[in-house]
């Protein structure tokens, strides 16, 4: 048995124009004030629908630019029934395509590598890198088609930050646009600069919506990673009253189409995300409460953190802070010096900056991204097949080079588990993926309706709805 819910406006998310009218949503999906029905989540309609109008008409990440080094480089970028080869085509120059052969709609090619041409391997038709038909064996047996028929039916491939983004609709609006606010605001962390650390995908039994939605807010933190909170990181029991009053806030700010959140410390504070500020309570030293915080993270995610960042963070341990100067704003100095010294930039990022960035961002409809000074984390959700309670979830973590280093090409290969507790992600990850199944199960309950969401803290799920409705429920 499940409630009724009346529509009612929602306080904390806009209205902008191209928004659907809630009675345009069929009432088992249907929005309401800060709620989101299950069958959003557990109905393979509705999967279906995703898979049909939202996935095939919005702009996807599908890789890195490091990914295809060369001419001939190619990374097979599948979503649902559809496969996409983005190809680096010449230097500058990167291609997407329709995985099939216009013969037998056989798939082309898979996974990763690099070709001269790409050959169907059932009958041995061959297209040059551009797409254009290369090679019809015993032509002159088949209707006539020109060349331009026989051609691989491109899907449109812009970049972004070192990122590799497509579209399968012709007429979408370019990425840069679609994108917009985020490319001016990440500006000074600069994503380009960056290259892998690692790639792990995982399957889990959930719907690629909920892996996301773990991401999407900190509001789970004080339940899911108590230890975050304390000097003895190794205590993972469930937060003491004292450190839920403490613990981080994380408001959410909702835009057009993307959406992001920010961990700015105690609610009862008017703060917001600085990285001087960091800290971890419970120790009398602030230079270690900066140091362990930062080396925390550094050791157990092995990502948003680095190899110099970490030993800034034991350095400060025993530091003389200069007078007038935090630790966290002398950990900062440190970490800039031993960069610069060792050939990196340092791109200097105003506390404003830092604010408006804040902790992490999804870019609609299936990427989140988490910006940091010299490293990031990456996270991305697929459906797997049909199955609305399985997906496939990729971590990704991306480090700054040095800059002799920009144009340096790599040996990359990401990793694939179907078991997450294989894939060695650490304490942190592993907490965060050990909820998957718990949420599905729930979900499942006759007792439960749909997600009830924090008006300040999760509306981050509920932006990514409103904006899907705009691809569901419009032509």
């Amino acid at each position: 048995m499940s409630a009724v819910v009346e529509p009612q406006v929602d306080r904390r998310v806009p209205w902008f124009e191209g928004d659907v009218p809630a009675e345009k949503v069929p009432e088992k999906y249907r929005l309401s004030r800060a709620f989101v029905p299950k069958a959003r989540y557990l109905d393979p309609e509705f999967l279906k629908l995703e898979l049909e109008k939202v996935f095939t008409r919005a702009w996807l990440m599908a890789c890195r630019l490091e990914e295809l080094p060369g001419v001939g480089c190619f990374v097979e970028y599948e979503i649902g029934g559809h496969s996409i080869l983005v190809v680096r085509e010449g230097k500058d120059s990167v291609r997407a395509y329709f995985n099939a052969c216009r013969h037998r709609g056989t798939r082309l090619a898979r996974g990763r590598g690099r070709v001269g041409s790409l050959i169907c391997p059932f009958h041995g038709w061959r297209w040059n890198l551009d797409g254009s038909i290369r090679l019809v064996l015993d032509r002159e047996e088949f209707v006539p088609r020109s060349d331009d028929d026989l051609g691989l039916v491109q899907v449109r491939a812009e970049q972004w930050g070192g990122f590799v983004f497509i579209n399968m609709d012709p007429d979408a609006k370019p990425l840069l646009e679609y994108l917009d606010p985020i490319p001016r605001i990440f500006a000074p962390f600069q994503f380009e600069n960056m290259r892998y650390r690692w790639h792990k995908s995982v399957l889990l039994p959930c719907n690629w919506k909920t892996a996301l939605d773990g991401f999407l807010e900190a509001y789970h933190v004080a339940g899911t990673h108590p230890q975050l909170y304390r000097f003895d990181k190794s205590n993972t029991n469930i937060a003491s009253m004292k450190e839920l009053e403490n613990r981080m806030w994380a408001p959410t700010t909702v835009y057009e189409r993307h959406a992001h959140y920010s961990s700015v410390g105690p609610k009862k504070k008017d703060t917001a995300k600085d990285p001087a500020n960091r800290g971890t309570g419970g120790v009398t030293d602030e230079r270690l409460s900066v140091a362990l915080s930062v080396q925390y993270i550094a050791d157990d995610m092995r990502g948003l953190e680095n190899e110099r960042s970490w030993r800034a963070a034991e350095a400060l341990k025993t530091a003389d802070v200069p007078e007038g100067m935090t630790a966290g704003q002398y950990y900062l100095q440190l970490y800039k010096e031993l960069s610069l010294a060792e050939g990196y930039d340092w791109p200097e990022i105003t506390p404003q900056q830092w604010a408006e960035a804040g902790t992490a961002w999804n870019v609609f409809p299936n990427t989140i991204l988490l910006p940091n000074q010299g490293s990031v984390f990456g996270y991305r959700a697929r459906p797997d097949g049909l199955d609305p309670d399985s997906c496939i979830f990729e971590i990704f973590s991306l480090d700054q080079v040095p800059v002799a280093d920009y144009d340096k090409k790599r040996d990359f290969q990401p990793q694939f588990f179907e078991d997450f507790r294989e894939a060695d992600l650490g304490e942190i990850f592993t907490q965060d993926l050990m909820n998957a199944k718990e949420v599905t199960v729930g979900m499942h309950s006759p007792s439960f309706d749909g997600h009830r969401l924090s008006e300040d803290q999760e509306m981050t799920i509920y932006n990514h709805h409103r904006v899907a409705d705009r691809f569901l429920w419009t032509d």
